[in-house]
Order: structure tokens, then C-alpha cells, then sequence
């Protein structure tokens, strides 16, 4: 572009978020998607983007959207900009005033115990705000918060959280848990001890799969599940029917242990408390997803709080 004869243009804070999808989807396609535009207004954003500028942002002629040396140079200012936005937007604006629609992401073991907690506090603080939810695995659901697929993920770690904010909510204490009808002894156990029982355990997707393939091996046993499944709701009810022993939020389930019909083994090793996040793209200008994590950290009655 020739600079001699370009007029200068006011920048937009939604040319900066638009650059920035196009990088984080790899295409202006992706990031029309994920911003819920049309591609000619993408190409429109970025168009006028550049001729504010006076430079070009990215290659045209790659099939993939590529940032040019400028591009690049633009790309971490575009992003602190961009954040510092959505926190101003999040902590002067009025919260009443928040509207839309916000895609949050939950792993089971939230929506097992603080999702009822969570969203009834939206709806009371943010009643022009709609929620769509998304229960999946961490695994996953980090995946879609990186493309832009949802805008808040409260999932298990730890992580990697490069390009992402982390909102830490706490920990959850999980044990290893039997119904009362397989009169599993109250002794101390070891890996090779529990090893002998059915055990019922979540699939190999699981963020917890390591850690419990890693407790019995280190404890030379062999960790060989009679019945996997990826949701720690489904593995409670399978533990309820009697059918084996598995490892469980001990908070999620104090009633049933009270109540007798579930009992915690008394197993070593312990296994480490699991850590929950909320986690969102640092890069966002939606003021809803700094809201949603700061308001899962408020109301969150997982212990150890960070």
C-alpha cells in the first residue's frame, strides 16, 4: 500500500477481535463463524483495518490466512487491547445492562455439582443474559474454547493455558468409593488390593485417566476397568447400582455415604485433589465471558481456593 496518499481512519475494537479470530481459526471463513458475521464483513473489517494503517496484514496469496511481518508485529498490541476492553466493559458497566448470549462449556463433574448453583446466580445477577451449555470433556472442551466454539470453559486441570485467562475455582477431593453391597474390606488398600475388585473407571479421553492409570501403576497393579464411560454422573450411578468400586467426588456423593450406601476406602497412596478453572480466551472483547468466570469463582464452594 502507498502511504503518501492514504487518509488515516479511525480503528475499531472489532477489527482487532476480527484479526484476531482469523489467526486463531486459520481462516476468514473461521472467524466469520466464530463471530457470527458474514465473510464480506470480515474482509470489510480487516480492509478498513489496514488502510487505517497503511499496511497490509495478511498474504493474500496463501490459501490460509497468513499475517505479513506487520501483521505479526500487530497481533500481541491487537490482543492486550482487545482484553483490556472487555475488563473495562466487565467492571464499570452495569451488569443489568449486560445482554446476549454466552457458550459455556462445563465438564460433568461441575455440572454434577455447582451448574444448578452457577446458573440460577446468572439469572439473577445477568437476567438479559442467555446461556447455552456445552457438557463435555476438559480435552474437548479446551479444544472448542480455542476455536471459538464456546466462550467460557469451566474444566479440570491442570493445563495448558497459552492464550488463555485462568479464573482458579478451587479443588475437589476424589476417592475411591464402593457400594455397601460388595462388602469391599475397611482395611487399608493398596493398587494391587483394590485391583482385585471390579473397577469401574472413565474412558481414556478422561482428564482423570492418567491419574488413575499412573496410582496403579506406580502401585504395581494394572489398571484394567470392567466397564469405562466419560462422565463422572453416569460412573456414580453405575457405582450405586453395586456393579464395582470407582474413584469419586467424595462432596458429590456425602449424602450416600452418609446414608450408608456408598463407604469410602480407606486406599494408599492418596490421590491428589483435582483442580477446576474457568478458563476464556485472553483476546475476547465479550464482556460476558470475564462476568461468567468471575461469577463461577464467587459463588464456587470447591476447597482449597487459590
Amino acid at each position: 500500500m502507498n502511504g503518501a496518499n492514504f487518509r488515516l481512519h479511525p480503528m475499531d475494537i472489532r477489527q482487532l477481535e476480527t484479526l484476531i479470530r482469523i489467526v486463531e481459526t486459520g481462516s476468514f471463513a473461521g472467524a466469520a463463524d466464530a463471530l457470527c458475521a458474514t465473510q464480506s464483513t470480515i474482509s470489510a473489517r480487516i480492509g478498513a483495518l489496514e488502510r487505517s494503517l497503511g499496511v497490509e496484514l495478511f498474504d493474500r496469496s496463501s490459501h490460509r490466512a497468513r499475517l505479513t511481518p506487520k501483521g505479526q508485529e500487530l497481533l500481541k498490541p491487537a490482543q492486550e487491547i482487545v482484553a483490556l476492553a472487555a475488563r473495562v466493559r466487565h467492571q464499570i458497566g452495569n451488569a443489568q445492562a449486560l445482554t446476549g448470549t454466552v457458550r459455556v462449556g462445563v465438564v460433568g463433574l461441575v455440572a454434577l455439582t455447582s451448574l444448578p448453583k452457577l446458573m440460577s446466580a446468572v439469572r439473577d445477577r445477568y437476567p438479559g443474559v442467555s446461556v447455552m451449555l456445552d457438557i463435555s470433556l476438559t480435552a474437548s472442551l479446551v479444544d472448542k474454547l480455542r476455536e471459538g466454539a464456546i466462550d467460557v470453559a469451566i474444566v479440570t486441570g491442570p493445563l495448558d493455558k497459552s492464550g488463555v485467562t485462568c479464573v482458579p475455582l478451587g479443588h475437589d477431593e476424589f476417592v475411591w468409593i464402593a457400594p455397601s453391597t460388595l462388602n469391599v474390606p475397611s482395611g487399608r488398600m493398596t493398587p494391587v488390593d483394590l485391583a482385585r475388585w471390579p473397577v469401574l473407571g472413565l474412558s481414556s479421553q478422561s482428564h482423570h485417566y492418567p491419574v488413575i492409570e499412573r496410582w496403579f501403576r506406580e502401585g504395581g497393579a494394572e489398571y484394567n476397568p470392567v466397564i469405562s464411560c466419560n462422565t463422572v454422573r453416569v460412573l456414580g450411578d453405575l457405582t450405586l447400582a453395586g456393579l464395582g468400586v470407582s474413584l469419586l467426588p467424595r462432596r458429590s456423593y456425602a449424602a450416600e455415604i452418609a446414608a450408608g450406601m456408598l463407604k469410602v476406602l480407606n486406599t494408599t497412596p492418596e490421590i491428589a485433589p483435582v483442580e477446576l478453572v474457568a478458563l476464556y480466551r485472553t483476546s475476547t472483547t465479550n464482556s460476558l465471558t470475564h462476568a461468567i468466570a468471575a461469577l463461577a469463582s464467587e459463588i464456587s464452594e470447591f476447597s482449597g481456593r487459590l
